[in-house]
């Protein structure tokens, strides 16, 4: 029995020697005695899990490349997410409130991550416009104003197009940030296949190789 223990732990040491320690601690005003979960969130793994005391925590996890993790923490109505990513060897800090816990989270330490949320800020632009398009239509819709409720609806369309134009524009620009194939991985499902294949081939030959570069041709 003794020598089975020694024979996986000698494994999983091998699995993580390729690997680089990731470490996350911070503070979360207002959360004591709770839990906050590291995910990978594209599989769901779980990465690692720590007791919140006094409001401080300390996370640590291993990769051995730039991902997208998510912090998490539940309370008893609702759940609440903060998505950012994060580079091998990075000892990031975070911050947040139990309240608002997305809307005030901040991560220090990582200037992939601060590329990374500029990114999302552009992205979001186009989101907040749709979603106020979105409640425009649903009041012409209660009105039975299709004409209006039709208007709308293809502005939304060309809105939606400027936000993916948006992304694959800064995918080809960017063939050797990890940003673009992971950009081109989150929206694949929206990107014109031709539009795709296309930010796969400029993609220089380390980024095609990443985590994100491979699951572009790769379910």
């Amino acid at each position: 029995m003794k020598k089975f223990i020694i024979i996986i732990f000698a494994i999983i040491c091998s699995c993580l020697s390729d690997k680089d320690e990731i470490n996350i601690s911070g503070e979360i005003k207002g959360l004591n005695n709770s839990f906050i979960y590291l995910i990978q969130p594209d599989n769901n793994t779980l990465l690692d899990s720590s007791k919140v005391v006094n409001e401080k925590f300390d996370l640590t996890a291993y990769i051995n490349e730039p991902l997208e993790l998510v912090l998490k923490i539940q309370s008893k109505d609702s759940e609440n997410i903060f998505s950012f990513i994060s580079e091998p060897s990075a000892k990031i800090i975070f911050t947040s409130s139990k309240e608002k816990f997305e809307f005030n989270g901040k991560i220090e330490n990582s200037d992939l991550n601060y590329e990374f949320e500029k990114l999302n800020d552009h992205i979001n632009r186009y989101n907040d416009i749709d979603l106020q398009m979105l409640e425009q239509q649903i009041q012409a819709s209660i009105e039975n104003n299709n004409k209006k409720y039709d208007s709308l609806n293809e502005e939304r369309l060309k809105v939606d197009q400027k936000k993916i134009l948006f992304i694959v524009n800064y995918c080809l620009n960017n063939n050797t940030n990890i940003l673009s194939p992971y950009l081109a991985y989150k929206y694949k499902n929206n990107i014109n296949l031709g539009f795709l294949e296309n930010i796969y081939q400029n993609l220089s030959e380390e980024m095609r190789e990443t985590y994100y570069g491979r699951k572009l041709i790769n379910p």
